[in-house]
């Protein structure tokens, strides 16, 4: 089995040979033995298309299999996917931590799409152009939101409306001191300011640049790149 196969199976296909169906988060979350490299696997569906980019495999955990067997994989995937999946009515409520934001932020940008037939602008290649054009007849409609054309305008409409809904809780995450610096705590570690000792890109990431921070953010900002600064410097000489 090959990757491009397992992308390319249906839920019929993959219900044929499913050791087990649950739904998460209105998700059809079907758990599979593909034996080989990818093993106990789950493969996550919606509307009948197949969301396989939250897929997950045996192979990408295989010291877990080994350590504590597959009844902990299961395990493993049921808690992923209830991370990281969401209902519709999920992505109109409102937000409370950062963390939240994100996973509903990439949820929405990444997997909801893909219930529905969609053609994505990254195609590459003259070939792929040729193919793009064509298909762009059938898909004429552009989100902006994941970067790909649809065939129903309201498809764009809904998702804008689920992406209005977060953007206006990252907004209120951002206004209170406390959420700020769990924030920027967490981009300055994602983007390596403790070597760096540089925090735009950590700002940028969450929308800001220096001079648009209140007095107090600045100060967090400064207290977190120190703290993060210092720990690598005592990691180092350790």
């Amino acid at each position: 089995m090959i990757i491009e196969k397992i992308e390319e199976m249906t839920l019929e296909d993959a219900r044929s040979i499913a050791l087990e169906t649950m739904e998460i988060k209105g998700h059809e979350c079907v758990f599979v033995d593909f034996g080989d490299r990818f093993g106990y696997s789950v493969l996550v569906f919606k509307n009948g298309k197949h969301v396989y980019y939250a897929d997950d495999y045996e192979l990408h955990h295989g010291y877990l299999v080994a350590e504590q067997g597959k009844e902990t994989l299961r395990r493993y995937y049921i808690q992923e996917m209830t991370d990281k999946l969401f209902t519709d009515e999920a992505l109109m409520e409102s937000v409370r931590t950062y963390d939240e934001y994100r996973r509903k932020d990439y949820f929405l940008r990444n997997y909801w799409i893909m219930r529905y037939d969609h053609l994505s602008i990254f195609d590459i290649g003259e070939n792929a152009r040729r193919k793009s054009k064509k298909a762009r007849l059938r898909f004429p409609y552009y989100s902006n939101v994941s970067f790909c054309y649809v065939a129903d305008p309201g498809i764009v409409d809904i998702q804008r409306e689920y992406s209005k809904n977060l953007e206006t809780c990252f907004e209120s995450l951002k206004n209170n001191d406390d959420t700020f610096r769990k924030m920027i705590s967490y981009e300055l570690a994602n983007h390596e300011a403790c070597i760096t000792y540089d925090c735009t890109d950590a700002l940028m990431a969450l929308g800001y640049k220096w001079n648009m921070l209140t007095d107090s953010q600045k100060r967090i900002t400064h207290e977190e790149l120190k703290k993060q600064y210092n720990r690598y410097e005592d990691e180092d000489i350790a």
